[in-house]
């Protein structure tokens, strides 16, 4: 039984699949070429709402894909912004496991990118950066595991204090609790400055 056909938009712009009875769907130029639909095809209530499906996974591949366009998001990123897009969360699952094996999605990289980042614009101490990450939706252990590997608490720690002295000066009781603000250790600030000697 014919349930519903498939129609060229009245604008040209693309096509839709139009139901005896209900709301039609917009299909795109290249979904319809990618599905090799065809203009008139006919279909049952199965095929329609199987292809109602399918179209919904492609917008939903899209929309993930735009994102990730823009930059490196973790899985629960993504997974947040397309539930605000009025994807079901059992569409989403499905297309970011393929994203994932793609390796066009990755919360270690995500990790890593977001390391040299705050490194560049506000350096901070491995606890902090790893509850910004946790915060994120990179895993703890995930989170160590980039931290152990990307990040250099010296380089960190030098950058922070250039940043310290600029705001608060060279008094060291100071640049104390400045550095811990930015999530350094009490046993980490006083090693380095020892080290470093030069009046601190």
């Amino acid at each position: 039984m014919v349930w519903a056909t498939i129609e060229r938009g009245a604008s040209g712009e693309g096509y839709f699949a139009v139901p005896k009875e209900g709301s039609s769907f917009f299909i795109s130029k290249e979904q319809f070429l990618q599905l090799r639909l065809s203009v008139r095809q006919e279909l049952s209530e199965e095929e329609f709402n199987s292809l109602h499906t399918k179209i919904t996974s492609l917008r939903c591949r899209d929309k993930a894909l735009d994102y990730l366009a823009r930059r490196e998001h973790t899985r629960r990123e993504l997974e947040v912004k397309l539930l605000n897009k009025g994807f079901s969360k059992e569409l989403i699952g499905p297309q970011l496991d393929q994203l994932e094996g793609a390796n066009l999605l990755s919360d270690y990289r995500f990790a890593q990118n977001y390391i040299a980042s705050r490194l560049r614009k506000s350096p901070e101490g491995a606890k902090m950066l790893i509850m910004r990450l946790l915060q994120k939706g990179v895993s703890r252990e995930m989170a160590q595991t980039v931290i152990q590997n990307s990040y250099n608490s010296e380089e960190a720690l030098e950058l922070a204090l250039e940043r310290a002295i600029r705001r608060v000066g060279k008094e060291r009781e100071d640049l104390l609790k400045e550095l811990q603000k930015r999530g350094f250790s009490y046993y980490e600030i006083t090693t380095f400055l020892d080290e470093k000697g030069e009046g601190y």
